[in-house]
């Protein structure tokens, strides 16, 4: 009886606008479908659209039609990007949780024989987080400092390992290509924010922004994996020794230098475009004192850590120093591989297969999906095997 009147309700809107000339889409049946087609065609996205597709994912899980809650879920899934910001900024935990249960759903849905029991469940859970984040609210300081904070501080550690290391090495040179970097991601981050914010769609400013952060994220992994090779080869100090008169007069090999911007670079294109984008989108809900207290404060905060890490870096002896950058940038590969496959995942260019067994780690950017855990264990153990491999040799040299 509920489904039925809500039906009746739509249905005589639909007739109420056609008789007054609006244009209205007769190829949806339901707000879900109207949710999704209205998104598609570039209105903005609503956390109560999100919540409508998944209750009427739900009541077609119900009835036993797995296809098409199946297909709901995939339309939420797309429309996620455009409203995980909020979910995000409010609720940190329901955000990392919703993430892993809507790929789960998914998989419920689309096995053989499909899974409804299970999920029914899941999209309960993913309704009761969401659910109370549909009311209006207001933001503090605190809100707009956090989403700094937390998006800054991976790009922090990348630029203070690099900026110690070109303190370290006594090339002023190699510094000014490191800000350089800095400095082009953050105008990029800029440009890419206000491109997805004014000239796109939202639906499709938030799959592009994923898809930016994935794809960035890859080739930052790369690079930062031969950043991290080449800085541990550096940890005994008769190669360092070495390699700094061998650079004297001539400062680093031009190849080094565009790798140091390149990596600094994708640090803070990578976070900064979302972390505006996140911000444009709680401008709406925050007075302008409490947005420029919030990131006026976390930008002193992560000024003051850049500043501690690199002073206590330099400080270090040799062979420290450069152990502590080399697992600090393996750490942050480790990361930056698990959260851009599942950013993939998210824009809908790659599968997700979940696994109850596998581990949910957010600081370590794990998430239960095979196509995460996989790359990552991989990657762990050449990392490790890098590790040994250069000790091994160092001991030998000594």
């Amino acid at each position: 009886q509920e489904q039925a009147l809500k039906e009746m309700q739509e249905l005589t809107t639909l007739l109420s606008d056609y008789s007054q000339g609006k244009s209205v889409n007769t190829g949806q049946g339901t707000d879900a479908g109207n949710t999704a087609t209205g998104t598609a065609n570039g209105s903005v996205a609503s956390l109560t659209d999100a919540v409508t597709l998944l209750e009427s994912a739900r009541q077609d899980a119900v009835a036993n039609q797995s296809e098409q809650a199946a297909d709901k879920v995939v339309q939420f899934i797309a429309l996620w990007p455009s409203v995980e910001g909020h979910v995000q900024i409010s609720d940190p935990t329901s955000y990392t949780a919703i993430e892993n249960e809507m790929t789960e759903t998914s998989g419920y849905l689309l096995s053989s024989p499909p899974n409804t029991d299970k999920a029914i469940q899941t999209l309960d859970q993913m309704l009761n987080r969401l659910r109370p984040l549909t009311e209006e609210r207001s933001y503090t300081a605190w809100d707009a400092a956090l989403i700094l904070l937390r998006e800054g501080l991976e790009a922090i550690l990348v630029l203070a390992a690099l900026l110690a290391y070109a303190k370290k090495s006594g090339e002023a040179v190699a510094g000014r290509w490191i800000w350089a970097g800095a400095g082009t991601g953050l105008v990029l981050s800029g440009i890419l924010a206000v491109l997805f914010t004014t000239l796109v769609a939202a639906a499709a400013s938030g799959s592009m922004r994923e898809l930016l952060e994935g794809v960035t994220g890859l080739v930052a992994v790369v690079l930062m994996l031969t950043v991290g090779s080449w800085l541990h080869s550096k940890s005994n100090a008769a190669a360092w020794n070495r390699f700094v008169e061998n650079s004297v007069g001539n400062a680093l090999a031009r190849g080094s230098l565009w790798s140091l911007f390149a990596v600094s670079a994708l640090a803070i294109l990578r976070e900064g475009a979302e972390t505006a984008i996140f911000y444009v989108g709680m401008a709406p809900a925050i007075e302008t004192s409490q947005l420029l207290i919030g990131i006026g404060s976390a930008t002193i905060i992560l000024v003051i850590l850049a500043f501690a890490i690199i002073k206590f870096s330099v400080r270090l002896p040799i062979r420290a120093f450069f152990l502590t950058a080399t697992v600090l940038i393996y750490y942050l590969v480790f990361r930056f591989l698990g959260e851009s496959i599942h950013s993939l995942q998210v824009a809908g260019k790659l599968p997700g297969h979940t696994a109850s067994s596998l581990p949910s780690i957010s600081w370590l950017g794990m998430y239960p999906t095979w196509e995460t855990f996989v790359p990552q264990i991989a990657v762990l153990i050449f990392m490790v095997w890098q590790l040994v491999r250069q000790e091994m040799r160092s001991s030998k040299q000594q």
